[in-house]
């Protein structure tokens, strides 16, 4: 037999098995996958540990009866979790108590998510044991019975509560529309201003206050950032409803953005050891709610004038 004739039979031979495989694979292939287009308006989250009730008003998402802005980025993650759902297989039936109990989908163990367009429920998913891959998890879809292995980490993504789904934003501010602030530092009893009008060539700088004498010359770049920094200020937690705070005002600012005033204070919590890293909470005439900031965003406040000097 020619060489030729002999490698066109092996390349058949093989090519053919290569189907063959495939189509074993793809005939074992047990995915299935669990999709929906709308959006919902409301979701529900109940954990072994508390229930997040999450609503939609506007383009904005609130949490709870008190309505507390929740995080985009987190509810965005809720939102692709559950409209776009990936069982790797079939393991089981809850219609077994001892099977349901194994893989953890039973009160108090289970996580439950029901998500609505209105009254319309768009998906429920119940949520149990993580498996030996901890992006993967069993759970159950849409009331069903079956218990399917998910992947794609539903379990991390749902193991949540109300203060992880807060928004960290405090102030989100259009840098821009920052017309005036004022500062005053507590600890040396001074409150200066700087202020800025108009644009381009007609932009003009104040200065006024302690620190402002006769000859003070603003360096304008050092004073834009400044302002412009004033837009944005986040925290790294809320402070519960009824927490006991005592602490000593340090730092206020009064911030004008768009011909309103922002009132920001922040007040030094008392150190259990001298060695200690100095605590700080915040207000806001923005939130009811009081929060943490950490000490360089207090730096930012207590600038002085004399480092916004040429």
């Amino acid at each position: 037999m020619k060489t030729r004739k002999l490698v066109l039979i092996i390349a058949d031979v093989l090519l053919l098995a290569v189907c063959i495989i495939q189509f074993a694979v793809s005939a074992r292939d047990t995915t299935k996958y669990f999709t929906f287009k709308e959006e919902p308006d409301s979701m529900e989250i109940v954990t072994p540990g508390e229930t997040i009730s999450l609503v939609k008003e506007g383009e904005d998402w609130f949490i709870g009866e008190k309505k507390y802005p929740a995080s985009i980025s987190v509810i965005d993650g809720y939102l692709d979790a559950i409209k776009n759902i990936r069982a790797l297989d079939k393991v089981g039936s809850t219609s077994s108590d001892a099977v349901a109990e194994r893989y953890e989908l039973v009160d108090g163990k289970k996580t439950i998510v029901t998500a609505k367009l209105g009254d319309k429920v768009l998906r429920t998913l119940e949520i149990g044991k993580t498996a030996v891959s901890s992006s993967q998890c069993y759970a159950t879809v849409d009331g069903g019975k079956d218990i399917y292995l998910l992947s794609g980490g539903i379990n991390d993504t749902f193991d949540t509560s109300v203060a992880a789904a807060r928004t960290t934003i405090v102030l989100n501010l259009e840098a821009p529309d920052i017309t005036n602030v004022t500062i005053t530092d507590y600890e040396t009893d001074k409150t200066w201003s700087v202020s800025r009008m108009g644009d381009g060539e007609d932009l003009a700088w104040n200065v006024s206050g302690d620190g402002a004498t006769e000859g003070y010359e603003l360096d304008t770049i050092d004073a834009a950032n400044w302002l412009n920094s004033f837009a944005s200020l986040s925290t790294r937690d809320w402070y519960l409803d009824d927490a006991v705070l005592e602490g000593t005002k340090t730092v206020s600012a009064k911030i004008t953005c768009a011909y309103k005033d922002i009132t920001v204070e922040f007040y030094a919590l008392p150190k259990v050891n001298e060695n200690d890293l100095q605590q700080y909470y915040g207000t806001c005439s923005e939130t009811p709610y009081r929060f943490k900031v950490n000490e360089n965003t207090v730096k930012q406040y207590l600038k002085t004038l004399e480092a916004l000097s040429k």
